[in-house]
């Protein structure tokens, strides 16, 4: 597995370069994204570039945060997805607790995202909350 790190004026950018594989069922997603940051033990958002294919083109880890919270802008987020050309996006977050239920403050931010992705023509497909060991799907949930 390869890996960039990408120094810029906000911050910084861990770009996964490797990433071959179609985000056509949860189960791969969550498995592939228990591997890349389920025994991490900050919080890390991840944002998964799609094309129409639902191709994985890009997997950019664009935030880290402290052991239970983490900060980030829709600005951040799509910003990423609209350099990587993306048709649509898939967001994942890792729990470092274990506690795989989203909290208030991951349902509120899907749910902003959800609006943004609709009014830039680049659909959030899910979002993941990962541990070492599974994943939940707000997808797979109904997105609640």
């Amino acid at each position: 597995m390869m890996s960039n790190i990408t120094v810029t004026n906000s911050g910084f950018q861990l770009r996964d370069v490797s990433v071959e594989f179609k985000a056509k069922s949860a189960v791969e997603v969550g498995n592939y994204l228990k591997h890349q940051i389920g025994r991490q033990l900050q919080e890390r958002l991840i944002v998964m570039s799609l094309n129409s294919q639902l191709d994985v083109i890009a997997s950019d880890t664009i935030a880290i945060g402290q052991i239970s919270s983490i900060v980030v802008s829709p600005r951040e987020v799509f910003q990423i997805a609209l350099l990587n050309n993306a048709s649509s996006i898939i967001l994942a977050h890792n729990h470092p607790s274990g506690h795989l239920i989203p909290s208030q403050e991951d349902i509120a931010l899907t749910q902003k995202l959800r609006e943004v992705g609709q009014l830039l023509q680049v659909p959030v497909t899910d979002h993941f909350i990962v541990s070492t060991d599974d994943y939940y799907s707000f997808a797979e949930n109904q997105f609640k």
